[in-house]
């Protein structure tokens, strides 16, 4: 009666092992040139070594070798398969990813009102002392225009007139400031 390769005479049951260790060099080169990257080949090789046991245990192997290697094949194409199909999943998502992070340079909208906000400060620091001052203290601070002139010495219309001056200026600086652009 014909025994399957690699059988052991002693207790008349396949080598497996033997069959494995002949054969897990090539069976690395073999699954790494499918995969392309030898630590998964070596993987492969170790879960086609699993499942070429646990296939042992139920049936007959009449040709060990070449069931073994079937199973690496097998295995490899199906690592190559998930890698490419992670490689465009994750790939997607880094896309994603970076398109959400947000940028360190300011927006468009943000330059313009700086470059506004620059003008204005440009043009309140070129303006006379009594005007500024009375443009700041109404403006920024929000003094009303009795208490600026009240402040300053001055009469409310007077403040009026520097308070108006001054917008006018600005608004001048804005627009040359709009021209530049």
């Amino acid at each position: 009666m014909d025994k399957p390769f690699g059988s052991n005479a002693e207790t008349d049951r396949p080598d497996h092992l033997g069959v494995f260790t002949k054969n897990r060099s090539a069976l690395i080169r073999y699954a790494s040139t499918i995969t392309g990257d030898i630590g998964l080949a070596e993987d492969v090789v170790q879960d086609a070594w699993t499942r070429f046991i646990d296939a042992a245990e139920v049936q007959a192997i009449h040709e060990p070798d070449r069931f073994l290697f079937r199973i690496a094949r097998n295995l490899a194409l199906d690592a190559r398969r998930r890698r490419a199909f992670e490689g465009r999943l994750f790939a997607q998502d880094a896309a994603d990813a970076a398109q959400q992070i947000a940028s360190d340079m300011p927006s468009a909208q943000a330059c313009a009102e700086a470059a506004d906000e620059l003008a204005h400060i440009i043009a309140v620091s070129r303006l006379p002392e009594r005007t500024r001052q009375a443009f700041l203290l109404h403006r920024v601070e929000g003094l009303t225009l009795v208490e600026v002139g009240t402040r300053l010495g001055l009469s409310k219309s007077l403040v009026h007139e520097l308070v108006v001056s001054a917008l006018e200026q600005c608004r001048k600086a804005r627009r040359q400031g709009g021209q530049r652009r």
